[in-house]
């Protein structure tokens, strides 16, 4: 069944360089954060009469291969964050009647350190208590292990103020394999479980190897003052060299993860959860043509699972048919940075550059 785009120019001054991040807010209305060559973070949203983007007042991002961080809350109020290009430390700011920017104290809640491969989610929070609904939460490598952020009020007392002190935690420490490479991390729209995707590198080790790992946070809820715990399992071992992960979730319990495999060249798609076959590996299409592929994922309705990637400088949108195989449609030329977001019926919004431009669209499955 085809998937029929309309798309449009959201900032047509070929100044759009990448790292694009798409996100839906509260209306479905879509917002979209990404990068110019100078590293200026750039927010555009859609109203009524078209795309309004506004240069944030902060100071540039590092450009590497991650997004920047994206969410809007229940509120409207946009959060971003990313790592600052002159001190490599995790940078994230929140607007509501104005933006307020500061540094994550990434080293235990306490001071800012130097971090890789940021990553970040708004949790709106369906289950959550008033006082931890709406929270950014962070992924992020530092000291070559995997971390966990969250700026909340503290459990044993949720009247008081937000803070960073002890909502900052290794998730996967680093031990013969370095942790947290490319982290994404999502919200199961089932229950609020938080996951985290993510690649170990054992090239230290003197090889040329990354295996895609998930963690999933266990709440603390038994005890008043009890800790997170997480659970680590590895999804995709073996001689493979992944990079890039997004995630998404079904309604019916599975997760899913996109990601490119530089060794056999393909784009792949594992889905894990509860039944006998989990975690499963599929490829998408083997022609992922050159080192800058960005995909993303999500599920459409009904319960399709929906992956869009740059190939042949064209924008690509494939749909699971069946297990282990995919229909692929090209959507128009372009395909830098995509990104994708499924609103409240499962039409699946994309974002990509093309030549600078970056564009949007929005399509019709039914």
């Amino acid at each position: 069944m085809a998937t029929t785009f309309s798309t449009e120019v959201v900032d047509g001054s070929t100044t759009a360089h990448g790292q694009v991040s798409l996100t839906l807010d509260p209306s479905n209305a879509p917002w979209i954060a990404y990068t110019t060559p100078s590293g200026d973070v750039v927010l555009g949203r859609r109203s009524d009469t078209g795309w309004e983007c506004e240069r944030l007042p902060s100071e540039p991002a590092a450009h590497d291969d991650y997004r920047i961080g994206l969410g809007v809350d229940e509120g409207f109020n946009p959060h971003v964050a990313y790592q600052s290009r002159a001190t490599d430390h995790l940078i994230y700011g929140v607007r509501s009647t104005q933006w307020n920017f500061e540094e994550v104290p990434t080293s235990a809640g306490l001071f800012p350190d130097r971090i890789r491969f940021p990553s970040m989610t708004v949790n709106r929070g369906v289950f959550s208590e008033p006082p931890f609904k709406n929270r950014p939460h962070f992924a992020y490598q530092s000291g070559l292990s995997l971390w966990h952020a969250t700026k909340a009020p503290p459990k044993t007392d949720p009247t008081k103020p937000a803070t960073w002190k002890k909502n900052v935690h290794v998730v996967d420490e680093s031990n013969l394999a370095e942790k947290g490479w490319f982290p994404a991390l999502t919200f199961d729209h089932r229950d609020e479980t938080l996951r985290i995707a993510y690649f170990d590198d054992l090239s230290p080790a003197g090889q040329s190897v990354r295996r895609l790992r998930v963690a999933t946070m266990s709440p603390g809820t038994d005890f008043v003052g009890q800790p997170d715990s997480w659970h680590v399992q590895v999804l995709h071992g073996g001689q493979i060299l992944g990079e890039h992960p997004a995630m998404g979730h079904s309604i019916t319990g599975e997760s899913i993860v996109s990601y490119c495999e530089r060794t056999g060249r393909t784009l792949n798609v594992c889905v894990f959860g509860n039944f006998p076959e989990s975690p499963a590996v599929e490829v998408v299409t083997g022609d992922v043509d050159n080192d800058d592929v960005h995909p993303a994922c999500g599920v459409g309705h009904p319960s399709r699972i929906c992956v869009v990637y740059g190939s042949g400088g064209r924008l690509r949108f494939a749909t699971r048919t069946g297990i282990g195989t995919y229909a692929v449609e090209d959507v128009e030329a372009g395909g830098a940075w995509s990104d994708v977001r499924f609103d409240d019926v499962g039409s699946p919004h994309v974002a990509h550059i093309a030549a600078g431009t970056l564009r949007y669209g929005v399509g019709d499955m039914t």
